[in-house]
């Protein structure tokens, strides 16, 4: 699997994460959906912000996933998935320049754009190296 496919998986399962208690909320009531941007609106320092958003969140999976895993059963599972979804949620509300929207329109054009998505990547890379 390269680091392209990966990164279109975790970005793929980011999104889940935080789009489905958005989907749970608005099927208790109506909330508007989240803005669309076009991938080449998308400016370097929302490129920057939304790495920071990805690599927080990637903190709260790691935290998460041995605790979900290691759950008794399906109800802890559930819960802690919940408070999982919701520390992810304020990750990303912490994260300079971005907010929960603007992440998931982000995500969703970079999910349609081989450009900003290779340009998430690079940016990706250099905060590593750092």
């Amino acid at each position: 699997m390269t680091f392209t496919t990966k990164f279109a998986t975790l970005l793929s399962a980011t999104v889940l994460a935080l789009a489905t208690p958005l989907a749970a909320q608005e099927t208790e009531q109506s909330l508007p959906q989240p803005a669309e941007i076009a991938a080449e609106d998308v400016t370097d320092g929302q490129v920057e912000a939304f790495v920071d958003a990805i690599l927080a969140v990637e903190e709260v999976r790691e935290e998460y996933t041995p605790l979900i895993e290691a759950a008794e059963d399906e109800a802890a599972q559930s819960e802690l998935v919940e408070e999982a979804n919701e520390a992810a949620f304020a990750a990303v509300g912490e994260v300079e320049n971005m907010d929960v929207d603007s992440y998931v329109a982000i995500a969703n054009a970079a999910g349609q754009s081989e450009a900003l998505n290779q340009r998430i990547i690079a940016q990706i890379s250099e905060q590593r190296e750092e």
